[in-house]
Parts: structure tokens; C-alpha cells; sequence
């Protein structure tokens, strides 16, 4: 009898494990079917953290610095002046270069895991993104509704509101009112989940060829809606909120992800440097000489618009291949802590601005001398704010998202 109970343990090893040596399971499997975190490895790269706080600084930059003639720059030299019009709307390309990086990303994980599992586990994906997206964009979206709530109800704004709960705030501004209030930034994680929907599902049916295929696809329709927004008289906000235009940023990072298979780039510090200043130049032309920044209504021309967004993605990957491959020893730890909560910087500079404005007397607010001061007070406070959030209130979130990882990202 004993010998047959023996028998029996030893039948099941893993029951006997659980049982008698480790009572606790181990929390990296989602699922039974889910193979866990551990066993497939790691894929972090500090450097996209660096990136992510260069593009979030780009985008406080846009928002910050003056995109018109203004008292601070009165004194300005009037082509120097010019530039900085130029360089403060070409800034903005910072959250083109987020769409970019997030895909690139995405499409690594998931092709990572493809390999390693033979699927995409397209339940666990979805949950992590909820994980790390929606806490922090409904709490947003809360703070948004009190300023057009009170003390004055603002109904257009209002039902901005309603149309971002459904993750269609880009369509809300194109359609309805552009959101006055500091959380209208958040049209663009609309455009993000909007491409979330279908990505997941593209690449776990598609081989590599025909994914790179669908990318191109969506290329071509970015540049068919540009084509056609182009040739008529347009506002710049029925371009630049359009989720077919922002995908070709998408579909760009896809494709850098297929073309670098995996691997880094071994460039010299040089080349990088030379990488990201002809990325910066991208940017500019798209803005200077085409035009890419339109405001109110004009005719900027449909190949105007093709070349202006073309530039703009193309800096975006120029970026990220500069970047890829650094040695973290040469990246600074506080650009990596930032890269790591610029979700929070990106969904409070905005209010940390206004808060500054609000602050300081207008004539001191709009004196040139204050208008470096002012943008260091709204970063600092930014800074403080993310960081508040990202301790408090998403690590929670994010542990919790780690049970659901199929391969490894960074750290929480």
C-alpha cells in the first residue's frame, strides 16, 4: 500500500511540488495556457525610455513656446523669430514620434512572443493595455470634466467628454469642438487604441511579409486622405487629428521593427549625432517649406501635405534608430526615470501650464524674460505631478499588468 502511494506522488510530480514545497503559484501565469514570463525572457531597452522623455519634451516645447507673434518675442529679430515659430510647430512631431515608438514596440513584444509561444495571446495583450492605459486616461478624463463642469457648464466640451469615453476624442475634435480644457490632450491615446483594435490580430495571422504588406497599405491611405484633405480648404485640425493620417507613424514604426529583425543598430556616437540632426532637419522642412503646421484654412496643396507628414515620419524612425543600441552606461538615469513616467508628464503638462499661467501676473506671464522661467516652473510642476501619479496610483496598476506579460518588459 505505502509503495502504491508512493507511486502515485511520483506520477505527479508538479501536484507534489505545489503541495508539499512551494504553496504559493507563481504568480508570472496569467493563465494554465499562458506560458509565463520567465520562461521566454526579457526584452527592455533603457534607450526607449530616453526616447520617450525626448518625445514628451518636444510636445511641452509646442505647448510652451510661442507659435505665433507675441509680446515675449516682440523683441525679436524677425527671422530669428521665424525659426523659433518653425521649431515650436515642428515640436509637436513629439507625439508623432511616441505613435512611432509605441508601435515599433508593440510589434516587437508581439512578434517576440509569436516566436517563443507560437501565438499572440491577443486576451492577455488587451489586458495589459487596459492595465496601462485606461486608470490614468478616465482619471484624466474625470479632472477634464470638473473644468468644463464648473463652475459654468460647457456642453460642447461636455460631450467631448462623452465621445473620449469611447476612445474617439480625435473624431470628437474633428467633428464637434477642439477641448479647451488641459486634458484635450488626450485625443491622441483615442488614436492609440484605435490602432490597438486591429493590430494584435495582424500580427498574430500574418507572416512578416504580409505585415510588412499591411503597413504599407495604411501608408498609402495616410497619404490618399492627405492627398485629398490637401486639395481642398482645410482647418489644420481635420489633418492632424485624423486617426488615417497619424497611422502612417504607426505603420512606419511596424516596418522599422520588420527591417531590424530583432537586432540593434551598431553605429558610432558620430553617426547618431549625424542620425538626429538630419531627423531634426526632417522635421523642420516638413514645417517651413511645407507647410506640414497648417493653420485655419488653406491650400497647402495635396503633395504638400504627402511630402510635409512623409518628413515627419521619417525623422520619427531616424530618431529611433539613433537611439537604438546606445549602451545604458551613456544614458543618464534621470532621462530614464522620466522616459519611464512620461505617460503622466504627457497627461499633466498641459494642467501644470495652466496652473503657471494662473500663477503670475499677466505682464509678467507674457515679458520675455518670464517666458523660460515660466516653461521651467510648468516642467517642474509636471515633473511632480507624474511622478505623484506614477508612484500612487498607476504602480498598482502595473504590477498587477506584469502577471499578464507574455514576454518581459521594463520594470515597474
Amino acid at each position: 500500500m505505502r509503495s502504491a502511494r508512493n507511486a502515485t506522488i511520483k506520477l505527479i510530480p508538479p501536484l507534489r511540488q505545489f503541495l508539499c514545497e512551494d504553496p504559493n503559484p507563481p504568480k508570472a501565469y496569467a493563465s494554465p495556457a499562458v506560458p509565463a514570463a520567465d520562461a521566454i525572457g526579457r526584452y527592455y531597452r533603457p534607450e526607449l525610455d530616453v526616447v520617450r522623455f525626448l518625445a514628451f519634451l518636444l510636445v511641452f516645447a509646442h505647448h510652451s513656446l510661442p507659435l505665433f507673434p507675441a509680446p515675449g518675442t516682440a523683441n525679436l529679430p524677425d527671422g530669428i523669430a521665424h525659426v523659433l515659430y518653425n521649431v515650436a510647430w515642428a515640436a509637436r512631431f513629439g507625439l508623432s514620434l511616441f505613435f512611432t515608438l509605441s508601435a515599433f514596440l508593440i510589434s516587437e513584444l508581439l512578434l517576440r512572443e509569436r516566436q517563443a509561444t507560437g501565438q499572440i495571446h491577443t486576451r492577455q495583450f488587451y489586458i495589459r493595455r487596459i492595465l496601462r492605459i485606461w486608470p490614468l486616461y478616465f482619471a484624466g478624463l474625470a479632472i477634464g470634466l470638473c473644468f468644463v463642469t464648473f463652475p459654468v457648464p460647457q456642453h460642447d466640451e461636455i460631450v467631448w467628454t462623452v465621445w473620449a469615453v469611447f476612445l474617439l476624442a480625435n473624431w470628437a475634435t474633428i467633428f464637434l469642438t477642439v477641448a479647451n480644457n488641459p486634458m484635450g490632450v488626450l485625443w491622441s491615446i483615442s488614436v492609440e487604441e484605435q490602432f490597438y483594435l486591429f493590430i494584435p490580430w495582424v500580427i498574430k495571422y500574418c507572416s512578416r511579409r504580409l505585415l510588412a504588406a499591411v503597413c504599407v497599405a495604411l501608408i498609402l491611405v495616410a497619404n490618399a486622405w492627405l492627398f485629398c484633405l490637401g486639395r481642398s480648404q482645410i482647418q489644420d485640425k481635420l489633418v492632424w487629428y485624423n486617426s488615417f493620417v497619424q497611422f502612417e507613424c504607426f505603420a512606419a514604426g511596424i516596418l522599422l521593427c520588420l527591417c531590424l529583425r530583432g537586432q540593434s543598430p551598431r553605429v558610432s556616437i558620430p553617426l547618431r549625432l549625424v542620425t538626429l540632426a538630419s531627423a531634426a532637419a526632417c522635421w523642420y522642412i516638413a514645417v517651413a517649406v511645407f507647410d506640414a503646421h497648417i493653420v485655419g484654412k488653406t491650400a497647402v496643396g495635396g503633395f504638400n501635405l504627402i511630402a510635409g507628414y512623409a518628413l515627419a515620419t521619417l525623422g520619427c524612425c531616424l530618431i529611433l534608430f539613433a537611439f537604438l543600441g546606445v549602451s545604458h552606461k551613456l544614458l543618464p538615469g534621470w532621462a530614464i526615470y522620466f522616459g519611464r513616467i512620461s505617460y503622466g508628464l504627457y497627461v499633466f503638462h498641459v494642467l501644470a501650464l495652466d496652473i503657471v499661467v494662473h500663477i503670475f501676473p499677466h505682464h509678467v506671464a507674457v515679458a520675455s524674460g518670464a517666458m523660460l522661467f515660466k516653461g521651467a516652473a510648468a516642467l517642474g510642476i509636471t515633473m511632480l505631478l507624474a511622478s505623484l501619479s506614477y508612484r500612487f496610483f498607476e504602480s498598482p496598476f502595473l504590477r498587477l499588468k506584469k502577471r499578464f506579460e507574455i514576454v518581459k518588459s521594463r520594470p515597474v
